[in-house]
């Protein structure tokens, strides 16, 4: 438990003999420097230069009485905080290195992907908006079971300066089961969510900043166009001009329903 201890305190910064004097001095709160060399099990020799660095670090504070006094700070208050510096630092980091990979995406002969199987699909989906820092567009014929449920809890994920537009049909039907798309998305009453009612073809089209983008089909059938899951193909696609044009389209035909279906409800 001790090595564990140890081990943690130092993917905090400290070395060996700082995690000891902590680990000591939350024993007892607050002490002298030889109280505290003997509960750590530390040389008395060293203990005053390893109680000013964690003073330094912000683990300890000490009284300038005489002699010195030193009180641990709260574990609770330590982690927190070092928690906290290392989420801002993994996310500062994931920022500069997805930054990085976009602007050299377009200098790399981006392959076309097959996707197979809708958990499959539903993951890259995912993934794709995850990546969004402008603009998504939808264009749904279709929705699989719980998929749209996902994208709503994607999209609060994002900041709401990403704008999110829908083209999609009101509904369809999944293994004969009803999806009444508009309404989901409705519902979720998102600032930053755009959706108009279109009459689309059978297949679904995510657009992530005009630059990449997923394609699903899948084979339908009966009287209310039932899709069949099991034959949904996905395509991601990150030809950067081919997934301009798309988003391009997309943009003209949004605006252009957007404005009919205005001047349908003044009237």
């Amino acid at each position: 438990m001790m090595e564990k201890m140890i081990n943690s305190l130092k993917k905090l910064g400290l070395n060996r003999y700082e995690a000891q004097a902590y680990i000591g001095l939350t024993k007892i709160i607050t002490g002298q420097a030889d109280e505290i060399a003997e509960v750590s099990n530390l040389p008395r020799s060293r203990i005053y230069d390893i109680l000013n660095q964690l003073e330094k670090k912000g683990f300890v504070e000490i009284t300038r009485s005489r002699p010195l006094r030193y009180t641990v700070i709260e574990p609770t208050v330590i982690f927190k905080q070092e928690k906290e510096n290392l989420i801002d630092e993994l996310q500062s980091t994931e920022k500069k290195l997805e930054e990085l990979y976009l602007n050299n995406t377009s200098e790399v002969q981006a392959p076309v992907w097959l996707i197979h199987t809708t958990d499959n699909i539903l993951e890259k989906e995912m993934e794709v908006i995850k990546k969004a820092s402008k603009l998504i567009t939808l264009r749904a014929g279709f929705l699989l079971k719980g998929e749209a449920q996902m994208m709503i809890k994607a999209f609060n994920h994002l900041p709401r300066s990403v704008k999110i537009k829908i083209i999609a049909n009101k509904e369809c039907y999944v293994e004969n089961e009803k999806i009444e798309i508009i309404d989901i998305f409705k519902k979720a009453k998102l600032s930053n969510l755009e959706i108009v009612e279109g009459d689309l073809p059978m297949m679904k089209m995510l657009i992530r900043d005009g630059r990449e983008l997923v394609g699903t089909f899948a084979r339908f059938e009966g009287e209310n166009n039932s899709v069949k899951p099991e034959t949904a193909i996905g395509v991601n696609n990150r030809y950067e001009a081919l997934c301009k044009n798309f988003n391009d389209y997309f943009i003209k035909q949004f605006n252009m329903l957007n404005s009919f279906n205005k001047k349908i409800t003044k009237k």
